[in-house]
Parts: C-alpha cells; sequence; structure tokens
C-alpha cells in the first residue's frame, strides 16, 4: 500500500490503470474478509444458533458481496476482448470472464497463506531457481 499514492499521482496511469492497481492492493483484505464471514455464516448456520435467523435476515447484503464478488470477473472478459482481442468472439469474451472468475479462487488459499506468513514473521523472499541460470545473487529457493 505504501507504492498508492505514488500511482494515484503518476502520470504513466491512466484512470484504470489506478484503479486496477489499487484493487490488486486490496485484494488479499477482501478474501480474508470474505473468508472469514464466510466461516462464521456457515458456524452460525450450522449450529442453528438464534444469530443465524439475524444472519438469515441479512441476505440482500449477503446477495450484493456476492454481486461485487463475481461482476467484475465476469465484466473483464468481455472488455479485454473488446480492448485487446476484438477479432474474438463475444462468447469467447465472456468465457474468458468466466474462467478467470473460477481462476482467482486460488487466491483465497494465496492470501490466506501470506497472511499467515506475514503473522509469524516471515517476509522474506527467496528466487526461484531456473536451470538455465548458472550465476545467482541473494537467497534461492532450493528444491525439497
Amino acid at each position: 500500500m505504501r507504492y498508492a499514492t505514488r500511482i494515484i499521482g503518476s502520470r504513466h496511469y491512466r484512470a484504470r490503470g489506478v484503479l486496477e492497481s489499487l484493487y490488486t492492493f486490496v485484494q488479499p483484505l477482501a478474501h480474508l474478509t470474505v473468508l472469514v464471514l464466510t466461516v462464521v455464516l456457515l458456524s452460525v448456520l450450522a449450529t442453528g444458533l438464534a444469530a443465524g435467523t439475524v444472519l438469515l435476515a441479512a441476505w440482500p447484503l449477503a446477495l450484493a458481496l456476492g454481486i461485487l464478488s463475481i461482476v467484475p470477473f465476469l465484466l473483464w472478459g468481455p472488455v479485454y476482448r473488446r480492448e485487446f482481442a476484438p477479432n474474438r468472439s463475444r462468447a469467447a469474451g465472456v468465457l474468458w470472464g468466466i474462467t478467470l472468475w473460477l481462476y482467482a479462487y486460488h487466491l483465497f488459499i494465496v492470501s490466506t497463506r501470506g497472511s499467515v506468513r506475514l503473522a509469524r514473521g516471515r517476509t522474506g523472499w527467496a528466487k526461484t531457481r531456473r536451470n538455465a541460470e548458472t550465476a545467482v545473487v541473494g537467497p534461492t529457493a532450493t528444491e525439497s
């Protein structure tokens, strides 16, 4: 997030680029929030607590969050097709959006793992070893 002000003030980014960058920065927090809320909601509903009635009454909020979670991905495919692959069919653009939406579910795992590493103070990064490289500077990941 420390780069957000530099991106916002940069002449090299258009408004869409700024929004995309900021969205990328916030994404891990959004994933963790959704993950925690999902676990809480399912736990409350599974245990039959009285809070379940309150949560069920909040279905419009859950619907709105669901729409906000899915629609941007579904729109990405047609927008990408229009901007960068106009020779491809509209169906291909829709399919790209759906596959991006499904692909994004791995980010729940990545965000959780990264947050646990951050909480444990493990903020280092080892460069991935490439077989073709003969000289590598800095820590290098080893095969297990």
